[in-house]
């Protein structure tokens, strides 16, 4: 080009990536500004149709409990902890989450060819139609618990990236803030009320510091979460001991990586996997206006479909 582009607004890193002269990649700025893009283009396809974009209904403090503002998520997003127990999969746990936090007027989007190691999930707290992006790289379990970390980010109305790590070397606000919204990632997924009254759980002695890979398993099953989170719930309310915990997280993330350079034969159609990476929300406002005769004014937005 003859002269650089515009920049646009760089969401606040909370990522803790030691050594690293350019903290955000090309790759990842480029999937940023591609959300950036989809955001105003779907804000223009809802003024082509004439339609006005739904208003985003939460907010919170950080002064606020965590269990206050995941209490007041969990009501909005209209899914009870019944419904979540009886999802037979992680894939359909992942598609109701998703299709609840999008029914709050949020673009979810799905961030394919970025390491975890770089990035879990970013939001853009732009009112309306505010955006979550989550890794495609992760397991559906875990790219739930980013989804629930990205929608208190919002709730904030905090624009970031983000890869959960509570380092202690971290920036003491930005530590605060990204531990808070784990803490309330976790309160929505599993209330405390409800995971501590879970049988494998209130049948232990509360003196319990380690646990069968057998029950972890089982709760991981049962709530859809990952197992990480699971011990990680049993660490924060003080049913394990960290070292206990550190274990099984570097063993849960090896066994991860080892299976995720296995050569896979899930085959995805081209057309299924743009829906899954743009989400329902967006792509359902690019069919409602190519249904409504607006093709002239879709073919403006090619690129960010």
């Amino acid at each position: 080009l003859q002269e650089a582009p515009r920049a646009f607004p760089v969401p606040r890193d909370f990522r803790r990536v030691p050594g690293r002269p350019e903290r955000i990649s090309p790759a990842l700025r480029f999937e940023l500004r591609a959300a950036v893009e989809r955001r105003l283009t779907a804000l223009q396809l809802y003024e082509d149709l004439d339609e006005t974009p739904p208003e985003f209904p939460l907010s919170g403090q950080m002064r606020e409990r965590p269990a206050a503002l995941a209490e007041r998520a969990r009501e909005a997003l209209g899914i009870s902890v019944a419904d979540q127990l009886a999802w037979p999969t992680q894939y359909e746990a992942l598609r109701s989450w998703k299709s609840a936090v999008e029914s709050l007027g949020v673009l979810v989007f799905q961030i394919p060819a970025i390491d975890i190691g770089v990035m879990r999930g970013f939001s853009i707290a732009e009112m309306p139609l505010p955006v979550v992006g989550i890794n495609r790289g992760e397991s559906p379990r875990a790219r739930i618990f980013s989804i629930m970390h990205e929608l208190t980010h919002l709730m904030l109305r905090q624009s970031g990236i983000c890869d959960f790590i509570e380092d202690s070397d971290a920036p003491p606000e930005t530590l605060r803030i990204e531990v808070f919204c784990n803490a309330v990632a976790a309160e929505i997924l599993a209330p405390a009320e409800v995971f501590l009254s879970q049988p494998e759980i209130a049948s232990r002695p509360a003196t319990e510091q380690e646990w069968q890979e057998d029950t972890i398993q089982t709760l991981s099953n049962r709530f859809n979460v990952s197992r990480t989170f699971i011990v990680r719930r049993l660490l924060d309310h003080g049913r394990c001991s960290h070292a206990f915990y550190q274990a099984k997280q570097a063993l849960y993330l090896s066994q991860f990586r080892k299976s995720r350079a296995e050569p896979s034969d899930v085959r995805e159609k081209w057309g299924e996997k743009r829906q899954r990476i743009l989400g329902d929300a967006f792509t359902g406002l690019v069919i409602d206006t190519y249904r409504a005769g607006n093709l002239p004014q879709l073919e403006r937005h090619f690129g960010a479909i």
